[in-house]
């Protein structure tokens, strides 16, 4: 267990630099990750035989999330790592660099609901290289992993791997923004369960009826929503707001207190040689009395 970080550490990074450049192959822990992804995809024999011989990126693109394996009981510990240290998410140390896990898009695999988009401040940015490290980041991460926040049933809430609208929109848009190569266009209607339609009437007239009721209804509920959904998202700006300011007080105490460390070695170092400068002081006025 201790080296899985690592690796995983090493593998994010990997994937990341390569990403950022452009091009290039990943050279860390490419069958570990194989392995990883070959557990999550269909086992049917027309996924695995491959028969029109395409690419993998169309191969796993062309897949639904109902033909995803998302949970596997065998992985299921009871509690999950949230967050380190002044971190809004998990920071991992590899051989090379490091760079940020974010478990609040990971907690389908652990059969608990995706119910909204993921705040900004829980997909917190980190990336460096111990070879360009002029941040000091390595040393803000060893310090974090000393204070480790977990997270259990009791606050994740009720297993049932369902995935509201709103995280499937900004999974789609996020997709849509990085260009994934999605072998037809993904809708929410793909995903989400068709209402069952309205009874039939008797009279034309009263059908009429009825679908001018049905119009004002939806109409109204359609505002209401509209209504809540701009509350959510004021409520959700200041609550990020917030984060962000408590992380920047976080951070400021961090900071104070190493300037009081360093401070109070200097005062140490002082003292020392204060002390050294009255002994060699004292000697000195010995040596020149009168002798007697």
């Amino acid at each position: 267990m201790g080296v899985t970080p690592t690796l995983l550490a090493d593998t994010y990074h990997s994937i990341h630099e390569r990403t950022l450049a452009g091009r290039g192959t990943i050279f860390c822990c490419a069958p570990l990750l194989y392995r990883w992804i070959i557990s999550h995809l269909p086992q049917s024999p027309r996924f695995t035989a491959n028969p029109k011989n395409l690419l993998w990126s169309q191969r796993l693109m062309s897949l639904t999330p109902a033909d995803v394996v998302w949970y596997n009981p065998a992985y299921d510990k009871g509690t999950i790592i949230d967050s380190c240290g002044e971190f809004n998410n998990v920071t991992l140390l590899g051989i090379r660099g490091g760079i940020s896990y974010n478990p609040v898009l990971a907690r389908r695999q652990f059969k608990y609901p995706m119910e909204e988009k993921p705040r900004n401040i829980h997909l917190e940015n980190v990336y460096y290289h111990n070879l360009n490290d002029v941040r000091g980041m390595r040393k803000q991460v060893v310090r974090a992993w000393n204070t480790i926040r977990r997270r259990d049933k009791g606050q994740l809430g009720r297993k049932t791997g369902t995935v509201h609208e709103s995280y499937t929109q900004w999974v789609i848009d996020r997709a849509t923004q990085f260009g994934m190569p999605y072998k037809l266009p993904r809708f929410l209607s793909a995903i989400t369960p068709t209402p069952p339609m309205p009874m039939t009437f008797d009279t034309e007239k009263e059908y009429q009826k009825r679908i001018t009721e049905l119009t004002h209804e939806s109409a109204t509920w359609k505002r209401k929503y509209n209504e809540a959904m701009l509350e959510m998202e004021t409520m959700s700006g200041q609550l990020e707001q917030k984060d962000c300011e408590i992380l920047k007080q976080r951070r400021q105490m961090i900071e104070g207190d190493e300037i009081l460390l360093v401070k109070d070695r200097l005062l140490d170092q002082y003292a020392n040689k204060k002390k050294r400068m009255d002994f060699f002081s004292g000697a000195h006025s010995d040596s020149n009395d009168p002798p007697a």
